[in-house]
């Protein structure tokens, strides 16, 4: 009996050990992780400052202007495969500069920043095409023709359209990391909630020229004159101004997830972010333009020819008007991730929906897309 006794009291011996063999191993490891997460985040800056640069391909800033000389049947030779709308297409890239400052107190998951977006584009695009006048006959006796080549007017066509844009944008955000570890150890998950500003102008000045035709009328031998000729001669002069200016609440979710290494000897992250704005603002725009030709008609009797100008036709609009304007973008990049430091890059791209007027005459709504590579690099302090 007592054998039997001392055997129960082994076993409950036995059980009492490791359950409490296994309450220290979790108070250890609960301990341990708590220590662990209070040193990290320690070490933990409390304000990043990121600088960088991007390079933007925009679309939606403005249309061409066009006149009934531009689109003929046939296409004259000295137009060749080039239009007069390609000759006025604005800047495809802006150039710019992005920075960033970011808060995050201690012990606390919050995260407070404020950024800045700057831009610039400018273009100076400009072509000219010239052509030999085609060969003149011309009338000298009833005994046959003479040909020669006159290059008083030969068929030509120039183009020039300057254009300059600039963009700003500002954006002020709070937000929580919500998700502390769901992507790995050292990934995060960030909603934010925040204002947007936008602020971009464009402006461009147009001076086409273009000599498609010359015509050439012969007359009796008896003149002095055997021939006239008529050019036919068209010049345009545009500038235009467009502007919007907007403000609006904002709402983000940045992501990041660690691909490898660790941020002591650099972490290597995929990370990656949607954002969604309403812009409250006013889109402006500002046109004017005149378009000209000219020619010469009439037979040659004696010295004289007859001079005539076609109507001139300008138009000038001036229009301003309050607008809502929706805003998607997102980003996507790579970071190399250090205690203190953090390189990125990656590509981004943002639509501001109905955001400029893009119209000549009439009022005409244009969406505005920004998308490019960018680069970064951000410092942190205050350890």
């Amino acid at each position: 009996m007592s054998e039997l006794i001392n055997t129960h009291d082994n076993r409950a011996t036995i059980r009492w050990k490791l359950l409490t063999s296994a309450s220290v191993l979790a108070l250890t490891a609960y301990v341990s992780s708590t220590v662990m997460a209070r040193a990290e985040d320690m070490d933990r800056p409390t304000i990043w400052i990121e600088l960088g640069g991007d390079m933007d391909m925009m679309q939606g800033l403005s249309s061409p202007f066009t006149a009934p000389f531009m689109n003929v049947t046939p296409v004259p030779t000295v137009y060749g495969n080039r239009s007069f709308s390609k000759d006025q297409a604005p800047a495809r890239f802006a150039l710019g500069g992005d920075g960033k400052i970011t808060f995050q107190p201690e012990d606390s998951d919050w995260i407070f920043s404020a950024g800045i977006r700057y831009g610039r584009a400018h273009s100076k695009r400009s072509t000219r095409h010239q052509s030999a006048a085609p060969p003149v006959t011309i009338y000298l006796s009833s005994e046959g023709y003479f040909q020669t080549t006159n290059r008083t007017f030969e068929m030509a066509r120039a183009a020039s359209a300057p254009s300059s844009e600039r963009h700003l944008l500002l954006d002020f955000s709070a937000g929580k990391d919500v998700g502390i570890g769901i992507f790995g150890h050292d990934g995060t998950s960030t909603i934010s909630a925040g204002v947007r500003v936008m602020d971009i102008k464009e402006g461009s000045t147009v001076n086409i020229f273009a000599r498609p035709k010359v015509n050439y009328y012969l007359a009796p031998p008896k003149y002095l004159f055997p021939y006239t000729s008529i050019p036919h001669q068209y010049t345009v002069i545009a500038h235009t101004q467009r502007s919007f200016k907007g403000i609006g609440p904002s709402l983000s979710w940045n992501a990041s997830a660690g691909l490898a290494g660790n941020k002591q000897d650099g972490e290597l992250t995929f990370d990656w972010g949607v954002s969604v704005a309403a812009l409250f603002g006013r889109q402006k725009a500002k046109t004017d333009h005149t378009t000209k030709g000219y020619y010469k008609t009439g037979y040659a009797h004696g010295l004289f020819t007859l001079p005539a100008y076609s109507p001139p036709h300008s138009h000038h609009s001036t229009r301003s008007r309050k607008v809502t304007v929706p805003n998607v973008g997102g980003f996507a990049g790579l970071s190399m991730n250090y205690t203190n430091v953090k390189v990125s890059v990656g590509y981004r791209a943002d639509i501001f929906f109905g955001a400029m007027d893009g119209g000549i005459d009439v009022r005409k709504d244009s969406d505005l897309t920004f998308n490019g590579p960018y680069a970064s690099i951000s410092i942190g302090l205050g350890d």
